[in-house]
């Protein structure tokens, strides 16, 4: 959405761009020409490593030449592309909003990294200046395992390059249209549950704070290997995720209903295993023990949970100790 007249717009876009090339060359002198000059000008910036932080008048421009002059280990972004962008125009002020992508693929370890980003404009002597910038790293793209951002409908908006790679193999979701679906209708039916209780708690809570506490498991079925899946409702800045094919998560998810049940060490292994899509016997071998042993494993399993059936066991440990606030 964009507000104001076409010359006021191509102008705050031409700037915003201008200082961003100078950015990325690392002239110092051009990125400034681009800055309001006073004591009211700020840049808040929150970052996942580092927290919230806010720089403002002269101390801006002290930050900046450090790291545009001085010889430090700093390697800028190779480009950076903007998605949703949102503009209004006054006569003096213009306000500008959008999702900023940084690709970082000149780094050893680089990936790509999302912010969203809002500048402020004022328009001195007939030329627009920044005079506040104010960016937040999107979480969601330091997770390694495939995450989609979705809406409340299921309605993908993004997704990781993990995701990309892994959604159209995966034997419980789908793509069908823009959703993301689960092939069972039962599990599609909890799926759209989780959205809209990730749409009731963001109601109420304020974006960033407490949302790791906020993840809701939804069990997806077993596949024809017998394999369990589930996939996680999550929260993060405010929007909302689903995560699939995440060992550690899983791997979490079981030591705690193993916590709640009191499973031993040898027990919450081969429930792991038997999660996995591995019979009796195969588990046992692969944690040394005999499958008589494993048998009576399993057994002391089904009397601590309440459960008769293997079937049952793995949906009782998939969906106990919810998380929820």
């Amino acid at each position: 959405m964009t507000q104001g007249t076409n010359e006021d717009r191509d102008a705050v876009l031409a700037v915003i761009e201008a200082e961003t090339e100078a950015y990325l060359q690392r002239d110092y002198d051009a990125w400034q020409s681009y800055w309001l000059d006073g004591p009211q000008t700020r840049r808040v910036q929150t970052h996942v490593a580092t927290g919230v932080t806010l720089v403002k008048g002269d101390e801006i421009k002290e930050q900046m030449r450090r790291i545009f002059l001085e010889p430090v280990k700093w390697s800028p972004p190779k480009a950076f592309e903007r998605e949703n962008l949102n503009m209004v125009i006054s006569r003096e002020m213009a306000w500008v909003s959008y999702d900023q992508n940084s690709d970082m693929s000149s780094i050893a370890d680089g990936t790509l990294r999302r912010y969203h980003e809002l500048k402020i404009l004022q328009k001195v002597d007939g030329v627009w200046k920044i005079s506040c910038l104010v960016s937040t790293q999107i979480r969601a793209n330091y997770e390694n395992a495939p995450l989609i951002e979705v809406d409340r409908s299921g309605d993908m908006i993004w997704m990781n390059e993990s995701a990309k790679k892994r959604l159209p193999l995966h034997p419980m979701l789908m793509k069908k249209g823009r959703k993301l679906c689960a092939i069972d209708d039962e599990a599609r039916m909890l799926l759209l549950g989780a959205l809209n209780w990730l749409y009731e708690i963001r109601s109420h809570l304020t974006p960033g704070l407490r949302e790791e506490a906020v993840s809701r498991i939804v069990p997806l079925g077993q596949d024809d290997a017998g394999v369990a899946h589930v996939c996680w409702a999550l929260l993060r800045d405010g929007r909302f995720f689903i995560a699939f094919d995440d060992e550690e998560r899983l791997n979490s998810q079981v030591a705690a209903a193993a916590e709640a049940y009191g499973l031993s060490d040898t027990q919450e292994k081969l429930a792991l295993k038997l999660i996995a899509g591995a019979d009796i016997s195969t588990a046992a071998e692969i944690l040394g023990i005999s499958p008589n042993t494993a048998k009576t494993h399993l057994q002391r399993i089904y009397d601590k949970i309440g459960v008769r059936s293997q079937s049952a066991l793995v949906r009782m440990l998939l969906t106990a100790v919810h998380r929820e606030v």
